[in-house]
Formats: C-alpha cells, sequence, structure tokens
C-alpha cells in the first residue's frame, strides 16, 4: 500500500549552478520518460513481503501486454523481486558478484479476457527450486477494475497455492482490492509453531488519502499486531504497547529515502547508456530444455540443469525479432570451477579518501587500539583533519553472511601502525573493491600519498598469462583439500609459509602457478588444477563459505623485489604494480568461469560492469560522503552498485547499529534525479543518473501530533481467515488454474521486457 504523501521538493544549490554548461536531455529522451516508481517501507511491510514479491514477479510478466495470447514462458529475476536480496545487491560492489548476477525463476502465463465488460484472467504456475526440492506455485488473478485516483487499489482477487508435486499447499493466500479498501490472508504449512506461521491484514479506505487497518503475524511461535490509521499528512501505528506516530511529508528533513535501482543515462542526449552484458540462452538435457543466462558474471541455468551441464555442451543463443520468431544459434560452452580476475591501478590522493571507510584484516595488535582483538576485519577511515586513523567498528561474519558491529565510540590509530607492512590493504565499497595505502613512516602528507584502488576484470583465457607468482595466501590443490578434510587442524587453505605473510620471501618461498588457457584453468607446481567445490565443506569455514581466494598474483619476480634487496620479494611492492590477478574457485557461479564459443571458436566477451566516479554533493542527507568522490559500478540498465549504506530501524525508521534488534541495511542516500547533482563520470563520458524505484520511510514525530490531528487507531475491525481461502490447485475448485502447460518456445519476457 502507498502512504505517501507527494510533494515537490526543490534542489535549491542547483539553482546556484548554472545549467547552461550542459546540454540538456530533450523532453521525449528516455532520461525524461522512463518511469519512476515509489513505496514506502515500514513494520508493517514485513507482513506482505510474499505479496509483494508475488505482484513483483506478476509486474513483472507481463500479463497485461499479452491479453489473449498463447501461454508463454516467463523468466523473473527473483533477486529483484526479494527485498533482502534486493538490499545486499544495490549496497555490492563490482566484487560481490554473487549478488549482482541474475537468479532467474521461470513461470508459464496465461492471460485472457473475453470481453472489454469481463474480468482479465490471468493464471500463472511459477517454477521453484530449493535445496532440491521443487514446487510450484499456482496463480490465479481476477480483475475488474484497474487502480484509479478514487480507487487506488483497483477491484481484483489474487489466490495462490505453492506445493511440490504430490501433497497439499504448503502455502496458501488470497489478496483482494475493492473501492473499500484490501484484504490479505497467507498460512503457509506448520501453523503458528516452528517453521511456518499465518498474516492477515484488512485496510478499510475513505478515499485515496485516509484509512486505517489492521496486521497480525504469526511465525516461528511469536506472534505480532498492529493497528494503524492515516490521513493525508501523518500516519500512526500501534503494537499494542508503542503508539508511533509518523508524517507522510516526503520534504521533511528526516523522512528516510533509499533507491534500490538507477538508470544511466547520455548526459546530452539522453539516451541509457547500455551494456552488452550478456544474452539469454536455451540447454537441452534428455529431452528438457532449460531457459537460461549467459553474460558477464558467468552461467546461469535453473539448479537441476546447472548441476549436470559440462564444458563442451552445447547451448543455444536466443535472439528476439519483431514479429517473427526468436533465432536460435548453436554455442559450445566453456566452464571451469574457478576463474581469475584482473585489477588494474588507480589512484587519488589520501587527502581525498578522507571520511572514506574501508575494511582492513588486523592480525598484529602492537599499535593498535586497546581492547582490540586480533585476527578480525576492521572498519576505518582516516580523518585527514587530526592526521590519524579512526576505527569505527569490527566486522564479524557466520553462516548468513558478515556484519559490522560499530563501536559507541570510535578508536584511534596511528599511522605509523601500518608502516612496519608496508601500508594499509583493505576493501572499500566507496572504491569499488580493493584498496592499498602506501605508509613507511609515522608522519603522512596525504597530499603526497596516494591511495591505490583498482579497476576490475575478468580474464578470459586468451588472455591468461602463462606464469602468475604468489607470495602471501598462496593455495595448492593439496593444501585446500587438507584445510577442508573432516577434523581438520590446519589454520589455512594456504601453503603454511604463505599464510599472513608479510614478511620479505626468499625464492624458496615464491609459490608459483601455471595457466591452461584451453581449460581456462590455473594450475599448481604439480599440474594439478586449482579447484574446489565442495559446498558442505566450505559452509563449515565460514570465512570461506563464499569460495577461497588467492593472495595477489603477478606475472614478474623483479617487479616486487624488496627495496634494498633483491635476493627477497616484497607483498607491497605487489600492491603498487600496475596489474595483479587473483584466482578465486568454489561453489557458486560466481567463482566459476564460463564463456561461450561460436562456430569459428571464438569466445564470446561480456562489458564487464562500468566504474563511474560520482561527486557526491554537500549537504546533512549525504552523511560523511558529502563533498566527496566515490566509485560506483554499472552493469546495465537499473543496475548501479556501490553507495555506501547504513541500518534503520525497521520500527521507527531512524539510523541505528546493524546489530540492533528489527535494523536493516539500506544504501546511506539517494543521487538526485537533476541535471547537476545527479552527473556521474567515466573518465571523460559524462552521464546522468535517474532513480527508477525508491523507497521512503516516514519520519518519525511524538503520537501526540497524530492525535491532534485526529488520526485515530481503529478497533473492531474483522481479519480476514482461512476460510477465505481457494486453491487454484485443486480441480474442485472455483478459480483451479488447470496442469502447468508445456510450452516449447523460448521465454516472450524478461523480466518486464517483452521480448516478441
Amino acid at each position: 500500500m502507498t502512504l505517501l504523501r507527494p510533494t515537490h521538493v526543490a534542489l535549491a544549490a542547483a539553482a546556484l549552478l548554472s545549467g547552461a554548461a550542459f546540454a540538456a536531455p530533450g523532453a521525449g529522451s528516455a532520461y525524461r520518460t522512463d518511469a519512476q516508481n515509489t513505496h514506502v517501507e515500514d513494520a508493517t511491510s514485513r507482513g506482505v513481503n510474499q505479496v509483494n514479491m508475488i505482484t513483483c514477479f506478476m509486474s513483472a510478466m507481463r500479463p497485461d501486454a499479452l491479453v489473449n495470447q498463447p501461454n508463454y514462458i516467463a523468466l523473473v529475476d527473483e533477486n529483484k523481486c526479494d527485498p533482502e536480496k534486493r538490499s545486499s545487491t544495490a549496497n555490492s560492489g563490482s566484487t560481490s558478484a554473487g549478488a549482482n548476477a541474475p537468479s532467474y525463476m521461470k513461470a508459464v502465463v496465461n492471460s485472457s479476457r473475453t470481453s472489454n465488460t469481463d474480468p482479465m484472467r490471468v493464471k500463472t504456475w511459477v517454477e521453484e527450486s530449493h535445496d532440491g526440492f521443487d514446487a510450484t506455485i499456482f496463480v490465479n488473478i481476477s480483475a475488474t477494475e484497474a487502480p484509479s485516483a478514487g480507487n487506488p487499489y483497483g477491484v481484483f482477487r489474487m489466490d495462490y497455492c505453492g506445493r511440490g508435486a504430490v501433497g497439499p499447499c504448503m502455502m496458501r493466500g488470497l489478496l483482494e482490492g475493492s473501492a473499500g479498501g484490501i484484504s490479505y490472508f497467507e498460512n503457509e504449512s506448520g501453523g503458528g509453531g516452528g517453521g511456518g506461521g499465518t498474516k492477515a491484514l484488512m485496510l478499510t479506505t475513505s478515499g485515496s488519502d485516509t484509512g486505517a487497518g489492521m496486521l497480525q503475524m504469526n511465525e516461528m511461535g511469536q506472534s505480532i499486531a498492529y493497528s494503524f490509521a492515516y490521513n493525508a499528512s501523518y500516519f500512526r501505528r500501534s503494537d499494542g504497547t508503542n503508539d508511533q506516530c509518523f508524517t507522510r511529508d516526503a520534504s521533511d528533513a528526516d523522512t528516510g529515502m533509499s533507491v534500490w535501482r538507477y538508470g544511466l543515462y547520455d548526459a546530452g542526449s539522453g539516451d541509457r547508456v547500455d551494456l552488452s552484458s550478456g544474452f539469454p540462452i536455451e540447454y537441452t538435457a534428455n529431452g528438457q530444455t532449460y531457459n537460461g543466462h549467459m553474460g558477464y558474471w558467468g552461467l546461469w541455468l535453473p539448479p537441476e540443469a546447472s548441476s549436470q551441464i559440462t564444458s563442451g555442451a552445447t547451448v543455444q543463443r536466443v535472439e528476439y525479432v519483431p514479429n517473427a520468431d526468436p533465432v536460435k544459434t548453436d554455442y559450445t560452452l566453456v566452464k571451469a570451477d574457478g576463474r581469475l580476475m584482473k585489477y588494474t591501478k588507480k589512484t587519488r590522493t589520501l587527502a581525498a579518501a578522507d571520511k572514506i571507510r574501508f575494511q582492513t584484516w588486523v592480525w598484529n595488535l602492537t599499535g593498535f587500539f586497546d581492547g582490540a582483538v586480533a585476527n578480525r576485519q576492521y572498519e576505518m577511515y582516516w580523518d585527514n583533519a587530526n592526521g590519524v586513523f579512526k576505527v569505527t567498528g569490527v566486522v564479524e561474519c557466520g553462516n548468513n553472511g558478515c556484519e559490522t558491529q560499530s563501536y559507541e565510540a570510535e578508536k584511534t590509530v596511528s599511522a605509523a601502525y601500518f608502516a612496519s607492512m608496508g601500508g594499509m590493504r583493505g576493501w572499500s565499497q566507496a572504491l569499488g573493491g580493493e584498496m592499498f595505502i602506501p605508509l613507511a613512516g609515522g608522519s603522512v602528507d596525504s597530499n603526497a600519498v596516494n591511495v591505490i584502488y583498482r579497476v576490475q576484470d575478468l580474464v578470459y583465457p586468451a588472455d591468461m598469462p602463462a606464469q602468475l607468482y604468489c607470495l602471501r595466501e598462496c593455495p595448492t590443490a593439496a593444501t585446500i583439500a587438507a584445510y577442508f578434510a573432516d577434523g581438520s587442524s590446519s589454520p589455512s587453505p594456504f601453503v603454511p609459509s604463505t599464510f599472513n605473510n608479510w614478511q620479505p620471501t626468499d625464492a624458496n618461498g615464491v609459490v608459483a602457478y601455471t595457466t591452461d588457457a584451453a581449460n581456462a584453468m590455473l594450475r599448481d607446481g604439480g599440474n594439478a588444477a586449482l579447484t574446489f567445490t565442495n559446498r558442505e565443506a566450505l559452509q563449515s569455514r565460514p570465512q570461506y563459505q563464499w569460495g577461497v581466494r588467492t593472495g595477489k598474483l603477478f606475472t614478474a619476480l623483479a617487479g616486487v623485489q624488496c627495496n634494498g634487496d633483491a635476493s627477497h620479494y616484497c607483498d607491497n611492492k605487489v600492491d603498487e604494480l600496475e596489474t595483479y590477478y587473483q584466482w578465486e574457485t568454489g561453489p557458486n557461479q560466481w567463482n566459476q568461469f564460463a564463456a561461450v564459443k561460436d562456430a569459428q571458436g571464438a569466445i564470446v566477451a561480456f562489458d564487464a560492469p562500468l566504474q563511474v566516479t560520482y561527486g557526491v554533493p554537500t549537504g546533512a542527507q549525504y552523511g560523511a560522503y558529502a563533498g566527496k568522490s566515490i566509485v560506483l559500478q554499472y552493469g546495465g540498465f537499473g543496475e548501479l552498485w556501490g553507495i555506501p549504506g547504513t541500518c534503520v530501524s525497521r520500527l521507527t525508521n531512524e539510523k541505528v547499529s546493524c546489530e540492533t534488534p528489527d535494523s536493516r541495511y539500506v544504501p546511506a542516500f539517494v543521487i538526485p534525479f537533476d541535471e547537476v547533482l545527479g552527473r556521474v563520470a567515466n573518465g571523460s563520458s559524462q552521464m546522468l543518473a535517474k532513480w527508477l524505484d525508491r523507497e521512503i520511510r516516514f519520519a518519525k514525530k511524538d503520537p501526540a501530533v497524530c492525535a491532534a490531528a485526529g488520526v485515530t487507531l481503529p478497533s473492531g475491525l474483522s481479519l480476514p481467515t482461512a476460510a477465505g481461502l481457494q486453491d487454484p490447485s485443486d480441480s474442485a475448485s472455483a478459480v483451479y488454474i488447470g496442469a502447468k502447460p508445456v510450452v516449447t518456445e523460448a521465454p516472450r519476457v524478461i523480466h518486464g521486457d517483452v521480448k516478441f
């Protein structure tokens, strides 16, 4: 439900800058005409996440565009509809490839309408597979009236059931909209005990700006209930104990906003900036045809197909032609259980990196702050005004990933701490990934010291160096296998002498590798492939749950000789090279190399994400990054990553520490839709950013404000119950949609894009 009161927010700073220096995109350009969508995020949103996902899926399948057409296949990117995955994707950098890679779900769709006076009926069969269990979500929608100013929800009913090949519905739900409001009920198997639950919502409306409702959730044995009400200016919510008031004014200084999708446009023409980042494919095995995607991040296929496809298999590229059948072309798959990445040097002064946060691994506590714990990853930044580093928190990792736990008071670390290591090595989202600050002593001239950061590119087999060397974190096939073996006491998957090796290394300590371009493989000194894909074994070691990555690899020993000692090699010299490499291996598509060869044997190369710089405007809404220059990655239309993040409370919408219960991670600021303040650059190329999907979090006010405005919480509302459920998978039901049809054509829709 959208409870935002639209307001026009003037950007006063833009008025101070002359727009005459820039050519303005025309009124008919994509920059002007591409749609923007806004939704409200609130504690009550958790109760309707499932139905929001389903409606996102339905929208991305475009049944409205294919009414009375034959049954068709639609692919929907799960990452763009799941709020949790959407959050991690929007806040990831290009090094977090797993978050950025598409994860498609397949659906068969039938959309029909007998006449203009009859309802539109949409029947959908969504295929779902998790941990080896296959299920189908049966969805029936009947819509008789579109949303309007007087009735923002339209008139419709949606019934759904998720079930396996046999057995009852494991998930059943209904969502119904009318002129009087909306009602929603969902039941998952397991009831209110472990593993299941129910959600019920009733919203009554009085026009487009006034309404009230109740929401009740029973999950994992816990029950949460909210009552809420709103008018044109305020939104009020209570859980029976905490009565909270929020303004609906988007121009309020405390209103929170986050953007999940941006487009980039040519600053002159206003045309979309598109990348050749991949194409849809089909793979046929054992009489079954699977729809997938081949692109820069590798190969995506449904789990049952990805587990059996091997290098050398034939896949078909699907090209869509207007008013004709798709063209299908054979390609040969090249696949390896690891991949090589190349990192190319970029620099900026340490002074220019003031307040930009990074993470670094600390094992030696001498000279670090009192109370620190060894062998931990810490979040820090350079405080240029005081000439010191500040530690803001520690990164804790578990089976569900890593999270920064912030300190109440920042800790101070002298630059001299890093001098014995040759400098600071770390990772910064705001700089696009790996970074290094060469520091030789305690006194630092921040205008003379360069921060080195890197542009990342996938290395294709033809470009793999013949030989690579390693000084630190250097695995072999044997050391990886030994570390992940049952009962292993090995401290790491690396050659022992290279683990946490910051000391000068003699020739005998250098680990050498060769590359096997024919198989896109890195091999150790014994010619063994450097791969490991045992998912369970990796998950047993949380720090390696996403795969194993080597230290920095380089092509020539001469370039890393220690200063004043040519007989030894120093890792800090690797950090200063123009180019270095890293190999990673694991069970996920983003750990592995995949490409296709055409009929002439040439590998098809895809565009890497575009690295762009953004000069963050000044202003309190931009926090610590105001006035700074940060690096973002653009993976194609709608995919802009790397904006630093923060955490907010689901209950109050206020900023909180990320370890606070009921917190969620969101982008720290929004790039404004503005020709001056929304400008990014790739070298000399100027582009404009435009937000496409935006979240609003209302600003908290005193409850007395809502009471004075006449916003009264409801009483006596009746919530929907399981008695109203109907089963579209049951042949005896009035909403039965039938067995899933067999469709052999290529997908007609790929996440909202109608192909033919």
